[in-house]
């Protein structure tokens, strides 16, 4: 039997020179040249690697990612986080299968670079200082450039796996839930090639005929539809049938092509590694032997640094975030210090937190990730202006949680001089929940003694009860207040000093 890298060496070789020649054709920027031979090394090497070693059983692995999301060097045009957490949630699912997940080891969004953000190309040097050497790198910038372009390249891009560099690059734009464009790179640095692979760099169309030509266009036999070629020709995996690039066709549905022997050819247009785009986005997936391929890659000496028996925080996050303080419209002591606060979310470790003038958050929106805490201190609000807030929970590995209901306050216009309560240590109430027409009392611990009023508020943020000031003394002091006439509900108990506010949430049960 003539080895497998043998036979790719051979039709590779013969066509190299055409592949490096040519202009890309379709939304990857892999697809021709030294990429393609480093890709296509480590996909025989996984082949053989599974014939040697059937894949006999596999439990779930966790890979750690590392999230660049990068601006230019003026801060602009960064990558929202929602659309970060979108996309890590819409990945897990497209893998959930597989039995593989991945997790955010962690986020840089504060690169600020030109150079990185339209034209990776120039700005190896810095990326791969900022890199992360035991995790999975991806770059999220404006413009996916593996190379200074070529004529018909221009925004054609959507994204690319760097094999020498090992990381992948794609376009803001293309992180979401909605597009196939993360599931493709992943595909590839796994070493999975295109289903397309010698059509890369141009695509079949009527004017190069049917039936196809033996030697596609890369230089890779062309894959016959029976697929008694399929070990050596196309991507060189059987389960999945000839596709000869259907970047720009319309349907999802594509039978215009004649294999070399005249046969129309039925390629599996919803495969995450074609370039047909236009498919359900719920239908897509990787065959039996991609992910097979993909877990060999994996397992392989050379993924040692992805490899643990790390597992992260897997508590779902099952329910949103709720406001606590500012909301309904009520009017801070001040603008230039304001304490928000939310009720803190079983399983969450973080917070995506966004504030701005308008409840689209689009104008001049504050986003900031909040890590162990439920509470924010803002300290470049405007006076006297009104201000929407939302908060959206979750943690490493659980990103698909919905944002917070909108709440809303307005600014004072004093000045606070401090955002802390240095006096108050902690402060409770209890019991909370409590029982409409019963009791509660607050319990506070004060390093000294001091004075302070407290108000009771409705989620309207409107006076629900005065309880006026009292005296906290040093050590423990106890007060209770009534909950006599409050209906079921819940409500905000507001302590406020000359340092600052602290709110605490009730509820009120029949």
């Amino acid at each position: 039997m003539v080895p497998l890298r043998f036979l790719f060496s051979f039709f590779l070789l013969s066509g190299i020179a055409a592949v490096q020649a040519q202009t890309h054709v379709g939304p990857c920027g892999n697809g021709g040249g030294e990429w393609n031979d480093a890709l296509a090394d480590r996909l025989l090497r996984n082949k053989q690697l599974l014939e040697d070693n059937p894949l006999q059983f596999r439990s779930t692995v966790y890979v750690p990612v590392r999230i660049h999301m990068v601006a230019n060097s003026s801060g602009q045009g960064r990558v929202l986080h929602s659309r970060v957490l979108e996309q890590m949630c819409r990945l897990n699912s497209d893998f959930a299968d597989m039995g593989m997940q991945f997790y955010i080891k962690g986020i840089n969004d504060n690169i600020n670079d030109t150079a990185i953000y339209n034209a990776q190309y120039n700005a190896g040097f810095i990326m791969n200082q900022l890199r992360d050497n035991s995790a999975f790198n991806i770059w999220i910038v404006d413009v996916a450039a593996p190379a200074a372009p070529q004529p018909g390249d221009e925004g054609q891009i959507l994204g690319y796996y760097n094999p020498f560099r090992d990381w992948v690059v794609m376009r803001r734009d293309q992180a979401g839930s909605t597009t196939i464009t993360l599931p493709h790179e992943v595909g590839h640095f796994f070493s999975l090639m295109h289903t397309h692979n010698g059509w890369d760099a141009q695509r079949w169309t009527a004017e190069i005929g049917n039936p196809a030509p033996a030697i596609s266009p890369g230089g890779v036999p062309t894959e016959r539809q029976d697929g008694t070629n399929c070990h050596n020709a196309g991507d060189f995996i059987c389960d999945t049938p000839p596709d000869y690039n259907g970047f720009g066709f319309s349907g999802c549905n594509y039978n215009i092509a004649q294999d070399p022997t005249g046969t129309f050819i039925d390629p599996d247009e919803q495969l995450f590694m074609s370039y047909f785009l236009n498919c359900t986005r719920n239908d897509y997936y990787f065959s039996q032997t991609q992910q097979d391929l993909i877990w060999a890659d994996y397992n392989h000496s050379s993924r040692n640094s992805i490899r643990s028996n790390f597992v992260p925080n897997l508590t779902e996050i099952t329910e949103p975030a709720t406001p606590i303080y500012p909301i309904g419209g009520i009017v801070t002591p001040g603008y230039n210090i304001v304490n928000l606060q939310w009720e803190a979310v079983t399983g969450a470790d973080s917070y995506l937190l966004e504030i701005d003038l308008v409840p689209t958050f689009a104008l001049s929106p504050i986003r900031v990730v909040v890590q162990g805490a439920n509470t924010y201190t803002a300290t470049t609000l405007q006076a006297n202006k009104n201000y929407s807030w939302r908060v959206r929970p979750f943690n490493a590995y659980r990103t698909c949680a919905p944002n917070s209901a909108i709440a809303t306050f307005r600014t004072g216009t004093e000045l606070v001089s401090t955002q802390d309560i240095t006096d108050l240590d902690s402060w409770t109430i209890s019991p909370n929940p409590v029982l409409a027409q019963g009791a509660m009392q607050v319990t506070l611990q004060a390093g000294r003694g001091f004075e302070a009023d407290f108000t009771l508020y409705n989620t309207a943020g409107q006076i629900v009860q005065r309880i006026g000031r009292q005296r906290i003394n040093a050590g423990e002091t106890h007060f209770e207040f009534s909950a006599e006439n409050l209906s079921p509900g819940i409500y905000m108990l507001a302590l406020d000093h000359q340092e600052g506010r602290e709110v605490r949430r009730v509820v009120v049960v029949r």
